[in-house]
């Protein structure tokens, strides 16, 4: 019995060591920027944080950057159509909600460098 007794002593000890060294190297890979193995390194998260978020968008956009539109390039709305504000990049082309005379609104997406432009959604008034 007493043999017992001593193993199961045994075995919370070093269930406990091991509890506290997992602790130690979290918080020692969290606070640290220079370990070899941070978090930080690990899931793709270098450099300096951003000083202010901005909100979040409600269309997600990506990282492709958008084209500067060339001299002369327009995109020509139906006559009455009002453009909402809303303005989201993505993958290099600009998404714009235009609201037409019937009450739908529609969501363009414009190439800023040919001015080509293609509806993606209409809603129904």
């Amino acid at each position: 019995m007493q043999a017992l007794k001593n193993i199961l002593i045994i075995g919370a000890v070093i269930i406990a060591a091991g509890f506290a060294f997992l602790g130690y190297e979290v918080y020692k890979r969290a606070t640290d920027p220079n370990h070899p193995r941070t978090f930080s390194a690990r899931f793709g998260m270098q450099g300096e944080p951003p000083a202010a978020v901005p909100p979040a968008s409600p269309v997600p956009s990506s990282a492709a950057p958008v084209k500067a539109p060339l001299p002369g390039q327009s995109v020509t709305l139906p006559p009455g159509a009002v453009l909402l504000p809303g303005i989201v990049a993505v993958e290099g082309r600009i998404a714009v909600q235009v609201k037409l005379t019937d009450g739908r609104t529609q969501v363009l997406l414009v190439d800023p460098a040919t001015g080509e432009h293609a509806v993606l959604v209409t809603s129904a008034p």
